[in-house]
């Protein structure tokens, strides 16, 4: 049987003007991440200087005493990553953005054929999204300054480091075959 679509590698120069689109996922006031601050800002002005679709991908939870919830300010976004008019907004209830939503046909009707990703968190909504996306047939770039994860401890009371696990997810992804670049990587010949 032959592929839905033939996925061909992204270009990092190539990426703003590509039939490509950066999807910031998840990027609330809470919990804090100062480290996104500077890689988001030079990551969207460059963006926004091109062709490329962004996507906003919001996470709002159904419990009723979660922070993340509309109108709560701590689900608002972070002042670097607020959507400007004609950008794409995606609210959903999972980490999978392509779960009861139409993100996919959305980007489908849009000629998207590459995603890039940014956000939090990477174990969490950034890993869910790129393997569901190339399970769509979506290739797929991470961006690892540009996105951050969680400090954990597990059932056992080992307290894992937030960024031991953001690595472990940037390695997981490059093994199932996803591109991870920095910020720097690819907008250096935008």
């Amino acid at each position: 049987m032959a592929p839905r679509c033939q996925v061909l590698p992204l270009h990092p120069h190539e990426a703003r003007d590509a039939p490509a689109a950066l999807l910031v996922v998840a990027m609330l006031h809470t919990p804090a991440r100062p480290e996104l601050v500077a890689p988001l800002t030079v990551l969207l002005d460059d963006w926004r200087g091109g062709e490329g679709c962004i996507v906003h991908i919001r996470r709002f939870a159904h419990k009723p005493h979660s922070s993340c919830r509309t109108g709560h300010t701590s689900a608002e976004a972070m002042p670097c990553a607020v959507p400007l008019p004609g950008e794409r907004v995606v609210t959903t209830h999972t980490d999978d953005a392509f779960v009861d939503t139409d993100l996919e046909t959305w980007l489908h009707r849009h000629g998207i054929s590459h995603l890039v990703l940014a956000g939090a968190t990477t174990l969490g909504a950034i890993t869910t999204l790129a393997r569901h996306a190339q399970c769509l047939g979506f290739s797929v770039t991470v961006l690892a300054d540009a996105c951050a994860d969680d400090e954990l401890t597990d059932r056992s009371g080992f307290h894992w480091q937030a960024e031991t696990l953001h690595e472990l997810g940037l390695s997981l992804l490059e093994r199932q075959g996803v591109a991870v670049l920095s910020v720097k990587e690819l907008c250096r010949d935008c």
